[in-house]
């Protein structure tokens, strides 16, 4: 999530542990709008950090995300010995409104600025232009959800054997969605994935009525997910009147990239119907 988000603002990013890829070979979400051959990758299987490859590039910083009060994203068991080679600075995320993540990332970014080699003031510049973005797409999707009242969305994720509907407040984009006026479905007890989930059988896929579904990809495309759905959850009023798109549960803390992900959250409020539940 932050590697794609410094990219964004012309930081040099030497290398990156975490996904970059789907199964299938396509770009992972989290890396927001790059190429995911512009990275070198130090392990894309979470937790899982090639600590002689990370020392070899000699990192002044190293930087993740840390989910609630002490959760270092992917580096938890190594987190002693990265410290050993250099800063670990985490831009805290879980349970908290994206645009502060987004914030802290890109004043990291510009704290940066020629430090890298850049052009000095280039990085701000690109924050700014990228913060105008986001702001601007902001502002569309309120106007979208105002203009859409009853709409109400649903978040999930699942596998084969279950169902995961999300606790929108412990989201950083599902906290800011709302801020801005989506409905989001909250359940009502949320226990695993640290309190980020509920978890349901695919026969109790409707359990909450919803008329759009924001559908987690981080492991499949949405064609693939929709190729793969249980007959109970294909049979959603939503899922019927094609009304889900593709959730980014995993992305990149750019502005623009952000932005990208509002936009397209925004068509899809626009043409979907608020009446199908």
């Amino acid at each position: 999530m932050v590697a794609g988000g410094l990219w964004e603002y012309g930081i040099d990013v030497a290398g990156v542990f975490g996904p970059l890829r789907r199964p299938d070979g396509t770009p992972h979400p989290s890396i927001g709008l790059v190429d995911p051959d512009t990275f070198t990758s130090l392990g894309e299987i979470d937790g899982e950090v090639n600590l002689e490859a990370l020392a070899a590039l000699r990192p002044d910083v190293i930087v993740t995300q840390l989910w609630g009060d002490d959760t270092f994203w992917g580096i938890d068991d190594e987190l002693d010995e990265m410290e050993a080679l250099a800063p670990v600075i985490a831009i805290r995320v879980g349970e908290r409104s994206v645009d502060e993540p987004l914030t802290r990332l890109a004043e990291l970014a510009m704290s940066l600025d020629g430090e890298t080699g850049d052009v000095e003031g280039r990085v701000e510049g690109r924050v700014a232009e990228a913060r105008g973005r986001f702001d601007e797409a902001s502002e569309r999707l309120a106007a979208a959800l105002a203009a859409k009242p009853g709409l109400r969305v649903l978040a999930a994720s699942g596998t084969l054997a279950e169902m995961y509907v999300a606790h929108p407040p412990g989201f950083p984009d599902l906290r800011y969605y709302q801020s801005l006026g989506m409905d989001l479905v909250e359940p009502e007890d949320h226990p695993i994935g640290g309190g980020y989930w509920k978890t349901l059988s695919w026969e109790e896929a409707d359990k909450y009525p919803a008329d759009l579904v924001l559908a987690d990809v981080r492991g499949a495309t949405l064609e693939q997910l929709l190729e793969a759905m249980p007959p109970t959850a294909a049979a959603l009023p939503a899922i019927e009147a094609d009304q889900m798109i593709a959730w980014p549960t995993a992305f990149a803390l750019g502005y623009g990239n952000v932005a990208a992900v509002i936009d397209e959250i925004t068509a899809a409020v626009d043409a979907a119907s608020a009446d199908i539940t």
